[in-house]
């Protein structure tokens, strides 16, 4: 199955339940998401996107001319950087369409590293990078349910336990990251979930209900226990 089947139905909802409040709507996917259908999809209901598209030869027969590299020394980070944009119309595509691509030198490297976006935006070519490049970070968090709370791990013999186990694990998930958001709120750097599980969940501790309350009794020196007086207030 496809990276991006079923994107049209899970878009759809939330557009129409967001229309009314908002005006704009950007849409941002990685290459999995260069689809025909969801271009003509946002234009049709005036949705801007920034969509990366896999290289290939006709894409990469527009560089020709900008491949050379900078003159002049590197910055201080070694990367040296150009923006370029043209108009380009694959096989599948019902018209040409916007592309900007960003061409990268790095030092020590011999060749290049080009990405491409396709867009519908009026924005400037730099401008359409830095939106796209701040994408949300969805696969860090996917990567934290996979090796922390072993999602992938679908060992039973039918379909309806490991499912079960998923969902389990999706919950999990989303209690541990209200825990990072609420005990952790503010601070520059936010630990991730295993930490979280090592340092406040595998705890030696006495959970007593009493008088329509909960209390976590730890002992006098856990450095931590401030984090439990955030998360039971």
């Amino acid at each position: 199955m496809h990276s991006a089947d079923g994107v049209l139905d899970l878009i759809s909802p939330l557009l129409e339940r967001y229309r009314l409040w908002f005006k704009q709507f950007w849409l941002r996917g990685d290459a999995a998401f260069a689809s025909p259908c969801l271009y003509e999809f946002c234009e049709d209901r005036r949705i801007t996107y920034f969509i990366r598209l896999v290289s290939n030869s006709s894409l990469k027969s527009r560089l020709g001319p900008h491949l050379k590299r900078p003159a002049g020394r590197p910055p201080k980070t070694g990367v040296q950087v150009r923006v370029i944009e043209f108009h380009y119309q694959a096989e599948s595509w019902n018209k040409p369409r916007r592309v900007v691509c960003k061409i990268e030198w790095h030092v020590g490297e011999l060749f290049s590293r080009v990405g491409f976006i396709v867009t519908n935006s009026k924005l400037e070519a730099h401008k359409v990078i830095t939106i796209y490049n701040g994408r949300a970070e969805i696969e860090n968090r996917i990567k934290e349910g996979k090796n922390t709370l072993r999602w992938d791990k679908t060992s039973c013999h039918r379909f309806a336990p490991n499912q079960a186990r998923l969902l389990i694990g999706c919950l999990a998930c989303n209690l541990l990251h209200m825990i990072r958001d609420t005990a952790f709120w503010g601070q520059s750097v936010r630990p991730s979930i295993d930490s979280i599980i090592r340092r406040l969940v595998k705890v030696g501790a006495r959970v007593v209900y009493h008088a329509m309350k909960w209390y976590v009794h730890v002992v006098s020196d856990f450095s931590l226990a401030r984090y439990y007086r955030i998360l039971l207030a």
